[in-house]
């Protein structure tokens, strides 16, 4: 009883490695995680006339904006703060 066992689960495993062999869509490499041309995100705070700056989450395609969140994280710079960073656009 235990040998039929054995090699039912045998074959069992046989039957399915060749099916996973033979389906060409199933793919079992990091190919299933592939980037999406020109779409990517980053941070940056982005401060108001008195230099209250709230840091957000931006994700473009391209050079079009998709989407904007806040992280919640805040800061007040001072009056005189200058940020010395390039001005750009969000998503150039």
């Amino acid at each position: 009883m235990k040998r039929t066992q054995l090699i039912e689960k045998i074959l069992l495993s046989i039957l399915i490695i060749l099916i996973i062999i033979s389906i060409p869509q199933f793919i079992l490499t990091g190919k299933t995680i592939k980037q999406v041309p020109n779409q990517y995100s980053y941070t940056k705070a982005i401060c108001d006339k008195s230099n209250y700056c709230k840091d957000y989450i931006i994700e473009c395609k391209g050079n079009n904006l998709i989407k904007l969140n806040p992280t919640g994280f805040v800061i007040q710079q001072s009056q005189d703060w200058v940020d010395g960073r390039e001005n750009r656009e969000l998503c150039d």
